[in-house]
């Protein structure tokens, strides 16, 4: 791998994980986080949105709201609900720990390049420097499937527990989160 492509490889990291992707897990780091073209996450409360019912919110307490109004549910649903709820959190705070290590893996390259330039390290050196550095990046950027996968099983569990949910049963998809490890193993 040349110095230019890992420089090109950490710049792709750091958009995507800052949410430039093209992938399913889209925009963090805002007000509003998206997570997939159905889900969304704002101020803790993970809406779900599909073409096939209202809107459902699951806020951080494991209340489900459908249309504007609570679902009642059971201490085992609220707790799948406050783990579905927490997945979506953990994934933000992993994309945003990812796009900070990606930011810092790119100062880390430029200064190893000028290092290079100017006769401080050899080429080899420089390489070595800036692709552990980058795999230090992938496996931040890994959590962020983790994540994606737990709120995926969270909702497979809902579905099957609390028929209120079933109709966003597949909000998130197992290709979600196949691609998210494809992406971030590449």
């Amino acid at each position: 791998m040349t110095f230019r492509q890992v420089t090109w490889l950490l710049a792709a990291a750091l958009l995507s994980a800052c949410g430039q992707g093209s992938g399913d897990v889209q925009v963090f780091g805002g007000d509003t986080d998206t997570i997939n073209h159905h889900i969304t996450l704002h101020q803790h409360r993970v809406a779900i949105r599909v073409a096939s019912a209202p809107k459902a919110v699951v806020d951080a307490s494991g209340q489900l709201f459908v249309d504007s109004k609570p679902v009642p549910v059971n201490d085992a649903q609220r707790a799948l609900l406050q783990r579905y709820n927490a997945s979506a959190e953990a994934m933000r705070t992993d994309a945003i720990a990812t796009g900070k290590a990606g930011m810092a893996t790119a100062a880390q390259a430029l200064n190893a390049a000028a290092g290079h330039i100017i006769g401080g390290d050899s080429a080899e050196g420089t390489k070595d420097k800036v692709e552990a550095a980058a795999q230090s990046v992938k496996q931040s950027a890994a959590k962020i499937c983790d994540d994606l996968a737990e709120m995926k099983s969270a909702q497979d569990a809902l579905v099957t527990q609390l028929d209120a949910f079933k109709p966003y049963g597949q909000a998130l998809a197992d290709k979600d989160v196949e691609k998210c490890r494809h992406d971030t193993a590449h």
